[in-house]
């Protein structure tokens, strides 16, 4: 083996423990990507995005899959029933992982209670789909690819558990629809760039497109693809929790010249080019970005995970409610109220909420609100008869 060969292993080897700090517990990677190919979602690796997410969204011991059912206002009736019929009988059904904790947890044993989206690498998240895999395969394997990207897509949307991002580079066509399809995208302010490439390009990304025009907004889409721009000024605006170096500390500064030793020393490439003070900046970045993704990650994982999960069904569920016919909670075709679908979705809104209330956690939290109130009146009582006492 000569001497780049090492230094390609050597860098290998390196750089998951580079990327990726560990996490707190219950926290898992949902890993993707290949160094040599800049990250690109090739078949295999969204296949492989596909199977940790059903992995991590199945229970182990009955092989059952606990996705989040369909966003339709319907399933809010077979919710309801669910809990009834655990209040009053005791049995669980099919749902009853979805409306109970203690379901929730005997379902969900053993599995993470948060995901996050990562690739190796310091300067590209993903560059979009392989399009030497694209222009030399046949029309079927094409279109199987582009199939099981939306595939991976919607079970980002339908996981359980919620799938954070964490985008430390360019993330280019749907590469930047990958990273904004997770629930909460975290990014670098210094490093991340959204791109789109547009019409200058043979396959214009009309795909991704269509997913981030339900985050950036259409006009602003449409008019980054059609120039073919970037998107990176206003990230915090769209979601995205944006990482400043500038503000945060990083515990062992040491750790940016360590690591960019070994990026300055590794074999030239489009990554590991780079002045030795770039490098060290890079790393900086990257740390600390890495510090955000795993404070954020433990504050996550301190609430109860089911109520995040029926949060996170109605959310969606709602935001299909425009005003128009759609079969509401009782499987009934209504007409719907027109306008915006302000009235659909509040009317929604409250028997979601009469749901979440009889929940344990809601009842558990309801309670210790009333008794802290209390207390907070009795000692506000007992001060002024102080005063009053002392006057």
């Amino acid at each position: 083996m000569d001497k780049i060969q090492r230094g390609v292993a050597r860098s290998r080897a390196l750089l998951p423990r580079i990327t990726h700090r560990p996490l707190p517990s219950g926290v898992s990677y949902l890993h993707f990507g290949d160094y040599g190919t800049r990250n690109a979602m090739t078949k295999h690796e969204l296949q492989r995005l596909k199977d940790q997410l059903i992995e991590a969204n199945t229970n182990p011991q009955t092989g059952r899959q606990l996705f989040l059912p369909a966003f339709k206002p319907q399933t809010l009736g077979h919710l309801e029933r669910s809990q009834e019929l655990l209040t009053k009988e005791g049995k669980a059904d099919d749902y009853a992982w979805l409306v109970s904790s203690r379901v929730w947890e005997e379902e969900r044993k053993g599995l993470p209670k948060l995901l996050v989206l990562a690739s190796p690498g310091f300067k590209v998240f993903s560059s979009g789909h392989h399009l030497t895999e694209i222009k030399n395969g046949s029309p079927e394997e094409v279109r199987e690819i582009f199939a099981l990207c939306a595939e991976v897509m919607s079970l980002i949307r339908r996981s359980a558990i919620l799938v954070m991002g964490k985008i430390h580079g360019i993330a280019s066509g749907a590469g930047a629809q990958l990273a904004l399809a997770t629930d909460v995208p975290v990014a670098s302010r210094s490093l991340t760039e959204l791109w789109l490439p547009g019409a200058d390009l043979g396959l214009p990304c009309t795909s991704p497109a269509a997913g981030l025009s339900r985050v950036l907004g259409t006009r602003r889409t449409w008019l980054e693809l059609a120039k073919g721009g970037y998107v990176r000024a206003d990230l915090k605006l769209h979601g995205v929790e944006v990482d400043d170096p500038a503000t945060k500390t990083v515990e062992d500064k040491s750790q940016y010249e360590q690591q960019a030793n070994i990026l300055f020393e590794g074999p030239p490439s489009s990554e590991k080019s780079l002045p030795r003070r770039s490098a060290e900046d890079i790393v900086r970045h990257r740390l600390s970005l890495d510090h955000l993704v795993y404070r954020l990650a433990r504050r996550l994982t301190k609430r109860d995970t089911q109520q995040t999960a029926i949060t996170k069904w109605a959310f969606w569920t709602q935001i299909g409610l425009r005003g128009q016919p759609h079969v509401n909670a009782d499987g009934v075709e209504v007409d719907g109220c027109g306008g915006d679908g302000f009235e659909d979705a509040v009317a929604f809104a409250g028997r979601v909420m009469a749901l979440h209330s009889q929940s344990e956690v809601a009842k558990e939290g309801i309670s210790r609100f009333l008794q802290e109130n209390a207390m907070r009146k009795q000692t506000n009582k007992t001060e002024v008869e102080m005063n009053e006492t002392t006057r």
